[in-house]
């Protein structure tokens, strides 16, 4: 099966998208467009080629996080200011293609438009705030980093890192 990623559209077919995990399936049927049309959020969607059927997506948006709220060594030095980051809103990979590398490389998809827009827009991090402790495992192992005593669970990687972080892959 050859796939690749777009930007999600209204002819993307989203009504039998199911990952497992019903709060991520209903986001993307109920808001990820209405999000995109009122430039909240870009949602990027993995479809077979040659279809419109959705295998997995993520989107993405733009945030801000206070020095205090890092982890010491990523907060060091910086001022006290809002710093400027992209989150990682969501990520779900349809039931039926899970395990094959498709969760990987809509990842690794994410922290490239996320580098980029970070490089555009002086977004220092990377972040994500992980549904549960399976998704938490799985940012773990492609070195975001979780920051102690966040009740939230945002975990962070530096846009500087993502390169090193994907070389690793």
């Amino acid at each position: 099966m050859t796939v690749h990623v777009e930007r999600l559209e209204h002819s993307h077919r989203l009504h039998d998208f199911s990952s497992g995990v019903k709060a991520l399936d209903n986001w993307l049927k109920v808001h990820a467009l209405e999000n995109q049309r009122r430039d909240l959020s870009r949602t990027f969607v993995l479809v077979e080629d040659n279809s419109r059927n959705v295998l997995g997506y993520y989107s993405l948006t733009m945030g801000q996080v206070l020095p205090s709220n890092l982890p010491r060594a990523y907060g060091r030095g910086l001022p006290d200011i809002q710093i400027r980051m992209v989150l990682l809103g969501r990520l779900a990979i349809s039931t039926p293609v899970q395990g094959n590398g498709h969760g990987r490389d809509l990842l690794a998809d994410a922290i490239l438009q996320g580098s980029m827009a970070g490089e555009h827009a002086a977004a220092r991090f990377i972040a994500v705030d992980p549904i549960d402790e399976r998704s938490r495992f799985f940012y773990e192992k492609f070195g975001f980093k979780a920051i102690g005593g966040d009740a939230g669970g945002r975990m962070y990687l530096r846009v500087k890192d993502v390169f090193a972080a994907l070389e690793s892959w």
